[in-house]
């Protein structure tokens, strides 16, 4: 199992729609409206490395109002 916070930059005035779609995909525990550097947080879960870069590259991606992302990757 593979977690990841994934941190999602928006277009102005989207964050909320996007946390809001993003919290609906499979292996994303939840993701939130955060204040700061970036717009949003989520938390997510993939078996394997793989299936993590395509919820990324597949799913959150193609989100209207997405913008940059970064993935971290838990180590422990």
């Amino acid at each position: 199992m593979v977690e990841a916070y994934i941190t999602i930059q928006t277009a102005a005035g989207t964050a909320q729609d996007v946390a809001k779609q993003v919290s609906t995909l499979d292996g994303v525990r939840k993701a939130n409206v955060v204040a700061g550097e970036v717009d949003v947080i989520a938390e997510v879960e993939a078996d394997v490395e793989r299936d993590l870069l395509k919820l990324i590259s597949d799913e959150i991606h193609t989100i209207d109002g997405v913008g940059r992302t970064s993935t971290c990757i838990v180590l422990e």
